[in-house]
């Protein structure tokens, strides 16, 4: 079959937008995050948010003043179960650090660390590298494989711990569930921001354009409720928190800063304004 060169064309843009997913951030023309409030939501007050910046890793308590920076040149900071640690990356290194006595500890290295999550057992943390997520024991450093065969950008461990969700590249971002240990995976669906709810029934899939984010059966991927940014706004690295009607995202644009957003309702709050916010964790009592 031969194409005209509009047909070339229109097959070239799906292509285009095929390989680059929720990687590109569409966020040229889209609000300032600074045109929305900034504000404590609602039942918040106290609720501890990690967030990296480009220094380290900083926590706000919030309703209660400003944020303070806990650890210097790290990412990816998530909560442990208890909210009284959290652990991060810096560089290969996985980090632990306690917040009772302000101290770090260096857990073990990990050739091509992308990203981690607590085991909600606490005792155990998931890391991604390479094609490879390993289980790695804080009491010893020990670790052993337990997916392989994908790159794997985001994760989240269900409470239960037999499963996990997971954002991975193949032609695009697509959000999967991993059955532990079988590593049995389902396609919940295309894009990006995995993450799963409190009580394990659901996941969160950043939609391409970075508008909507559906939530979604962690067994079928059925469902697909929806959350939507404000308008002309749009919200990316969304992360569902220990509490079942709140999730933490960043807005894009110039000034990148962290909201969150009700699941029961859908409104957003924008909650820092230093403009250089990424991958929040929000911890509530």
């Amino acid at each position: 079959m031969r194409y005209s060169r509009i047909q070339w064309g229109w097959l070239g843009l799906l292509l285009a937008g095929l390989l680059t997913g929720c990687g590109a951030s569409g966020s040229r023309g889209a609000k300032d995050g600074t045109e929305l409030p900034l504000e404590t939501p609602p039942g918040l007050k106290a609720a501890k948010l990690l967030y990296q910046r480009a220094d380290g890793i900083y926590l706000q308590t919030l309703g209660q003043g400003a944020s303070r920076r806990l650890a210097a040149n790290g990412g990816w900071p998530r909560w442990a179960p208890d909210g009284k640690a959290f652990v991060f990356l810096r560089g290969n290194h996985i980090v632990l650090f306690d917040l009772a006595t302000k101290s770090e500890r260096v857990i073990t290295e990990v050739a091509q660390a992308r990203t981690v999550a607590f085991h909600p057992d606490g005792r155990h943390i998931f890391v991604a590298s390479g094609k490879s997520v390993r289980s790695i024991a804080l009491a010893d450093g020990r670790s052993k494989e337990v997916l392989s065969g994908s790159a794997i950008y985001e994760l989240d461990v269900a409470a239960s711990g037999d499963f996990l969700v997971a954002t991975v590249k193949s032609l695009g971002y697509r959000v999967r569930r991993y059955a532990l240990p079988s590593g049995a995976s389902t396609e919940l669906g295309r894009g990006c921001s995995a993450s799963v709810s409190p009580d394990g029934r659901l996941a969160t899939i950043n939609v391409d354009g970075h508008h909507e984010l559906r939530l979604v059966d962690t067994q079928t991927g059925g469902g697909g409720r929806r959350l939507m940014a404000p308008e002309g706004f749009q919200i990316d690295n969304q992360k569902w928190s220990n509490h079942p009607d709140w999730i933490t995202g960043i807005i894009e644009g110039e000034a990148q800063n962290i909201v969150v957003q009700r699941v029961s309702d859908g409104q957003v709050w924008r909650v820092t304004d230093e403009g250089d916010g990424d991958r929040p964790d929000l911890w509530v009592e």
